[in-house]
């Protein structure tokens, strides 16, 4: 029983610390726009994934 309730106290702890290092990290901030002729452009980095195609 004692080592349960050691366990949990870890497993609560080790939560709790990375929640912490989420919480403390900078806010996303909005991308910059620039006017262009006809609409604004965002300026924003993108993620893109490529997937192979079928033969």
């Amino acid at each position: 029983m004692k080592t349960i309730a050691l366990s949990f106290a870890s497993s609560a702890l080790v939560l709790g610390a990375s929640l912490s290092a989420l919480a403390a990290a900078p806010a996303a901030q909005p991308a910059p726009m620039i006017d262009g002729k006809d609409r604004p452009i965002l300026l924003q980095r993108m993620v893109v994934i490529a997937t192979p195609l079928p033969n």
